[in-house]
């Protein structure tokens, strides 16, 4: 009987440590204020993002990309303006980014698998109104950063929800205009940890095998 009460404690444990997984929202960010290029700290805040969620870029703008929808911002080689202000490509070799120029400006990506990890280079941050906005279960919101306006700069900024299933997300800037580019997104189909109730039924099975086993047993030695 200790043993089938520990084990039930045992899988309680699993199921409260399981829910803890599922609720951890992780974020990335790296800011170099007043950069018009990819500086060491958005690119620190990039190459940590990438290792720990063991993918690489998907999306530069160079080429179109399937599975993937995009609707607000243009894809353009023209930011208009000076980079560390209205954004610019970071792609070596490339040239294209999305950009959004500003008066309440958002670009929605959706996924046709959901995800449940995101990040990106934003460059011409000015102002404090960007956000990257999306539900995974509970409406979520992280801030883009900002520096001084009459600076601007480049930032990194990503997240990662284990066991999560994103299928869509906003980037919102306000009157800011920024590029995105260098879009990395992923692990929809990774399975998600199970539910507490999930482990509450294992117990019970496993408490069922034990206890035929134990019932068996004896009726062996009474033979």
């Amino acid at each position: 009987m200790r043993r089938t009460t520990r084990l039930i404690s045992l899988l309680a444990t699993l199921g409260a440590l399981g829910l803890d997984a599922q609720a951890a929202l992780e974020t990335w960010r790296g800011f170099d204020e007043g950069s018009g290029v990819v500086g060491t700290q958005s690119a620190a805040a990039q190459a940590s993002f990438l290792a720990a969620v063991n993918d690489g870029v998907r999306l530069d703008f160079e080429s179109s990309l399937t599975g993937l929808g995009i609707a607000g911002g243009a894809v353009t080689n023209d930011a208009t303006c000076a980079a560390a202000f209205c954004g610019f490509n970071t792609t070596a070799g490339g040239s294209r980014f999305l950009l959004l120029s500003g008066q309440g400006s958002s670009a929605t990506f959706t996924f046709d698998t959901g995800i449940s990890y995101f990040g990106a280079f934003f460059s011409g941050l000015q102002l404090t109104t960007g956000t990257i906005t999306f539900s995974d279960g509970e409406s979520q919101s992280i801030s883009l950063p900002s520096g001084d306006p009459y600076k601007g700069g480049t930032a990194f900024v990503g997240f990662s929800n284990p066991g999560k299933l994103i299928t869509s997300l906003t980037v919102f800037t306000g009157n800011d205009i920024v590029a995105i580019d260098d879009v990395v997104y992923g692990g929809g189909t990774t399975p998600a940890i199970p539910e507490p109730g999930t482990w509450a039924l294992m117990g019970l099975g496993l408490c069922g095998i034990v206890a035929a086993k134990r019932k068996s047993a004896n009726a062996g030695s009474q033979t």
